[in-house]
């Protein structure tokens, strides 16, 4: 039986780490070049305080990442947790990997004193808003604004 693995992600981590967030990325269509992604990424390894990046691996395979930025918020009383990424590989899909991931990021999100996981599901991807929803997520009436600064 295969067994799955969560681990905080190291240098040695690194290249899969990338290639897993590239992939996601792809799969949003998302128009962020690669090299920023390789930079946020390397932000997140160097400082720890800014959150975690931890990594799935299925035998030995890295199959799943899920990463989380800390921030302090009044909304919800003092420290939270983003989840800015999870991602499944599309053929890993559906054996508990991202459940897994989830479990992790609670328990890191608690290491960091946060009261609150927040997250976002982009249009679309009811599969893993279906996700969300099992794992006890609220569904919040907002909609999300941005202003770039660049």
């Amino acid at each position: 039986m295969a067994q799955i693995a969560i681990r905080c992600c190291a240098a040695a981590d690194r290249s899969d780490a990338l290639a897993l967030l590239l992939a996601q990325l792809r799969e949003h269509e998302s128009l962020l070049p690669d090299d920023a992604i390789a930079s946020a990424l390397d932000g997140m390894l160097a400082r720890p305080d800014r959150g975690a990046v931890l990594i799935a691996t299925l035998d030995g395979r890295a199959v799943g990442i899920a990463v989380l930025s800390t921030m302090w918020t009044l909304e919800h009383g003092g420290q939270a947790v983003w989840l800015d990424e999870l991602y499944v590989d599309p053929a890993e899909r559906g054996h508990g990997i991202g459940s897994a991931l989830l479990a992790a990021a609670y328990a890191t999100a608690r290491e960091y004193g946060a009261a609150t996981v927040d997250l976002e599901v982009v249009a679309g991807h009811d599969r893993a808003g279906a996700l969300y929803e099992r794992e006890g997520f609220e569904r919040l009436p907002r909609m999300r604004w941005l202003r770039r600064l660049s």
